[in-house]
């Protein structure tokens, strides 16, 4: 009986059960769990009992092979949501991965203990079967952990998009479909082939697929990579333009503000109603809090907080600035341009969508402490802002095309070997950054 196991082309269900436990672990591995990790592991022994049981007594049922192969990949699915959180596509993408590792696993496993039983005459017994189980799987284990890394880190700041999604479907299907074929077929389409020669076939079928799958998400990695850095560079460029054209719409404006303070100087003169006084007076207190906002010391955040200033006056948003620009001497002046430009425009982003005009605040303070520049923005907000190991994630539908502005000021923040940190509490998002002055 036990020969007759062993000679068999399909492999015992309980062996896939448990290869797509082992493929769900190894992306655990790799990620960081949702759940305690008591939760997990009692969630897994659940798993791959319940998923042991209907695989062992459904063996032979051919005719259920579709509903239950969905059934299988639908379970893997869903302990990956529960014990990771996954958005839907990227547990879905990562599902296809980790259910063709499942059936890699499971065949290589059977091929090696067939050959090993029926070529070199490895014992057959329960114990001697549970030690080629335990080290076959303690090596591929090993080995898709070490790879699965790299994966993770390609695709999981990617935006997978129903394209993707689909490409990898077709390409799963098409490596299940041919690997299981003579499970569904039988002798009709192989009867003259050797039962080696199929555990081979299937063998490298599910390798090639596992390879197809991996290199499809390296790539998809690499792409991404190369388009955000083409868009953040694109939006450097239009910053550093409408800079440039804001530069000199400043030198206009500082002009007319200073012969408007000479001009009130000579009315003030002139006039001896009190009630002209007064109106002089109001006029000129307001001028002089736009002079004070924007004499921090640094030119080119002054430029920055002028126009983000009077967009703000006019759009009901109030915004207090605190800041030493002088501490930010030692940064190029598009990096100053792109990180503030960026900051601010977040904020009013945030806080326009406020419908109480009056909680439409923002505030920015910039000092230099202990050699940092420590940099804080606060602003209101309506929708709280989602914040997922560390980084903000964009409310947009399509993320290919927004959250830029975060990455940019990440990005400008590291080329100083500063750090950024997000809060977001009762109401109020801040953003903390640290960078290390550099004489």
């Amino acid at each position: 009986m036990i020969n007759d196991v062993v000679n068999s082309i399909n492999t015992p269900g309980i062996y896939y059960a448990l290869a797509y436990n082992l493929a769900c672990w190894v992306v655990y591995a790799v990620n960081e769990l949702k759940r305690p990790l008591w939760v997990t592991i009692i969630y897994q022994l659940v798993y791959f009992c319940v998923l042991g049981s209907i695989m062992y007594f459904t063996s032979d049922a051919i005719v259920l092979f579709v509903p239950l192969t969905v059934m299988y990949f639908s379970s893997i699915y869903l302990a990956l949501k529960f014990n990771c959180g996954f958005d839907r596509k990227i547990c879905l993408y990562v599902t296809l991965n980790a259910f063709i590792i499942g059936e890699f696993m499971a065949s290589t496993h059977w091929m090696i203990y067939y050959f090993a039983v029926n070529s070199f005459g490895y014992p057959v017994t329960l114990w001697a079967n549970i030690l080629m189980l335990v080290v076959v799987h303690a090596i591929q284990i090993f080995i898709f952990i070490n790879i699965e890394k790299k994966i993770y880190r390609a695709i999981l700041g990617v935006p997978i998009t129903i394209k993707e999604i689909i490409n990898a479907m077709i390409t799963a299907i098409a490596i299940y479909t041919i690997s299981n074929i003579y499970y569904v077929a039988g002798k009709a389409l192989f009867g003259g082939i050797y039962a080696s020669e199929i555990f081979v076939i299937r063998t490298l079928v599910d390798l090639g697929g596992v390879a197809i799958l991996h290199a499809f998400a390296l790539q998809l990695g690499e792409f991404s990579t190369k388009l955000e850095m083409a868009r953040l560079q694109d939006m450097l460029a239009m910053q550093q333009a409408s800079y440039e054209m804001l530069d000199k719409s400043m030198e206009v404006v500082n002009i007319k503000y200073h012969d408007l303070k000479h001009q009130i100087a000579l009315l003030r003169e002139g006039i001896d109603s009190a009630t002209s006084l007064e109106y002089l007076d109001k006029m000129e207190k307001e001028i002089k809090i736009y002079e004070a906002q924007n004499k921090t010391g640094n030119k080119v955040l002054d430029t920055i907080l002028t126009a983000k200033s009077i967009y703000c006056q006019n759009h009901w948003i109030e915004m207090t600035v605190v800041a030493d620009g002088e501490a930010l001497g030692f940064m190029e002046p598009m990096d100053i341009n792109a990180l503030f430009g960026n900051m601010i425009d977040n904020a009013i982003e945030s806080v326009e969508k406020i419908d109480h005009k009056e909680k439409r605040l923002i505030h920015l303070a910039v000092a230099q402490q202990k050699g940092f520049v420590r940099i804080r923005m606060e602003n209101c907000y309506k929708d709280k802002p989602v914040i997922v190991d560390g980084h903000i994630q964009t409310t947009k539908s399509d993320t290919r095309y927004h959250g830029f502005g975060m990455k940019s000021i990440e990005n400008t923040v590291k080329k100083y070997g500063g750090s950024v940190t997000y809060r977001a509490e009762e109401g109020w998002f801040e953003q903390r950054i640290l960078i290390p002055v550099k004489k």
